[in-house]
């Protein structure tokens, strides 16, 4: 998934006030070139926003169709809406392991286990901004 699709929800968002899960995908799909997100990608990019309290959910209306989920709305969280290395890695601040990507996961594993540590914590070590990020979205540090 594009680094800056958290980045595109965020100014969506500011711009529209509060929106739900596909009015803001429909419009990333019309206006991004290129590799394009999956929409469960999406929902999940959602879910990362709240829990770095990025975003928050705020209404739910039923859907025009019986059979598919309610529109559940979000907006921004404006004390944090300026955390912009939040919204362009929020899966990092929340998982830190991740910064390491797939192929370099097990390498780092090994590293950590040596030291005496977790995957996250030498995250944390060695990419230290996670945790000043963390703070400032009121999120606990990871030791």
């Amino acid at each position: 998934m594009p680094a800056m699709v958290g980045l595109f929800i965020r100014n969506y968002l500011s711009k529209n006030g509060r929106a739900y899960i596909y009015e803001v995908y429909r419009e990333y799909k019309r206006q991004v070139l290129g590799r394009k997100a999956s929409y469960n990608s999406f929902r999940k990019y959602f879910h990362y926003l709240v829990k770095l309290n990025l975003i928050r959910f705020v209404d739910e209306e039923d859907s025009k169709y019986p059979w598919l989920e309610k529109r559940r709305y979000f907006e921004l969280v404006p004390e944090n809406a300026n955390i912009i290395e939040a919204w362009a890695r929020p899966q990092v601040i929340l998982y830190p392991a991740t910064i390491y990507g797939k192929s370099r996961y097990e390498e780092k594993k090994k590293e950590a286990t040596l030291k005496g540590l977790t995957v996250e914590q030498l995250a944390v070590r060695e990419y230290p901004e996670i945790n000043r990020i963390r703070g400032r979205l009121g999120l606990p540090p990871i030791p």
